[in-house]
């Protein structure tokens, strides 16, 4: 079976791999994708629409999750914990270079929070958290994640900080 899915080509189920990746500019921004059979495989039913629905959806999604993670911040959540760590452990030359470009008259914690940048999107068909977003304060500074999960219809379940 060829299922087109957008921006991951046809996935055919005869010839498939575990993962599919893919570059987007989403919002001007670069952000990779990937689309990962774990839990079900490429010939299972209504995995490809609800997939195509969900990347359709992007934008909006992004929007939902990074409201998820300002409030997470406000309710002293993992985002704040996120900033928080990162204060401590770069350098102040490191932050000042970094939070240049930002408001100088906020505090340095809402200005380092407005520098995370969303860098991949996971895809996990047939998996309760459907969707991982990855954000990070830049791959020069840090190998640390703050995370939005999502299920299949958009809905940030929870805000999780990886590495």
């Amino acid at each position: 079976m060829k299922t087109p899915v957008s921006y991951f080509g046809t996935i055919d189920s005869d010839t498939f791999h575990q993962s599919y990746g893919a570059r987007i500019t989403l919002e001007n921004h670069d952000v990779f994708l990937d689309l990962n059979f774990y839990t079900v495989s490429p010939e299972s039913d209504g995995w490809a629409n609800i997939c195509n629905s969900y990347l359709e959806n992007l934008s909006a999604y992004k929007q939902a999750v990074e409201t998820a993670i300002l409030k997470n911040f406000k309710e002293n959540g993992e985002a704040r914990k996120y900033i928080n760590f990162h204060l401590k452990e770069l350098s102040s030359n490191t932050l000042k270079k970094m939070m240049h470009p930002t408001d100088a008259s906020q505090p340095n914690d809402e200005r380092l929070l407005s520098l995370l940048q969303l860098k991949r999107i996971g895809f996990y068909p047939g998996d309760s958290i459907y969707a991982v977003w990855d954000y990070t304060l830049g791959w020069q500074y840090t190998d640390q994640l703050l995370v939005g999960n999502t299920d299949n219809r958009g809905l940030v379940k929870y805000i999780s900080w990886e590495s």
